[in-house]
């Protein structure tokens, strides 16, 4: 909530226009943070989807500091389903007219929906489903990306490598569980959709 308040604010105050809009595809893998890296290419698959906004608090001419702000989904078999909303705040160096590298830091909420069933045995001995509720999480994240921009008119493609940390996951028993995670999407400029809205 905190968070769409400030992007709405900033919006509607005009002090910090939104540039973007991003896509991103996922995956998201249960593993220790960068030793866990390599288990992204063979190891688990579990998909998910990025929606993405940001501004720049500044703009130099080497670098940015910027705020994005996310909303995703994904799917964990077997164990979650999950829907994610958080800010981070970043920095990017640019090398050149079209390469960046970012390292970004931010925390967010995480609504988690079990994707499991469990059982029970009744007083009368026969087994009967327990109904799991979903459950409010907090979420940390620290992430690396690059991004490449493919066109003049400022749309770029990336790929990012995030470590996400989903807690209280299990209280008292697994408070922490950790998440390699690799987007990779593509980034269109506001203005120019707002252009070709015009054009149209």
């Amino acid at each position: 909530m905190i968070i769409v308040c400030l992007l709405c604010l900033c919006e509607a105050q005009g002090k910090k226009r939104l540039l973007y809009l991003g896509l991103a595809v996922n995956n998201f893998v249960t593993a220790k943070p960068i030793s866990g890296f390599p288990k992204l290419f063979y190891s688990q698959f579990h998909p998910g989807l990025t929606l993405s906004t940001g501004f720049n608090w500044k703009e130099k001419t080497r670098y940015n500091l910027m705020q994005s702000f996310k909303l995703g989904y994904f799917s964990h078999r077997y164990v979650q389903r999950s829907f994610v909303l958080y800010s981070e705040f970043g920095y990017r160096y640019k090398a050149g007219a079209r390469w960046g590298f970012s390292i970004a830091a931010g925390a967010g909420y995480l609504h988690m929906i079990p994707a499991t069933e469990q059982f029970r045995i009744n007083e009368n001995g026969d087994w009967e489903k327990i109904k799991l509720k979903s459950r409010p999480q907090a979420l940390i994240s620290l992430s690396l990306g690059i991004d490449y921009k493919v066109s003049e008119s400022g749309i770029r493609t990336f790929i990012r490598y995030q470590n996400m940390l989903q807690t209280p996951f299990v209280p008292g028993y697994v408070p922490l569980l950790p998440y390699n995670v690799l987007h990779l999407g593509v980034t269109v400029p506001i203005s120019l959709m707002k252009k070709g809205g015009k054009n149209a």
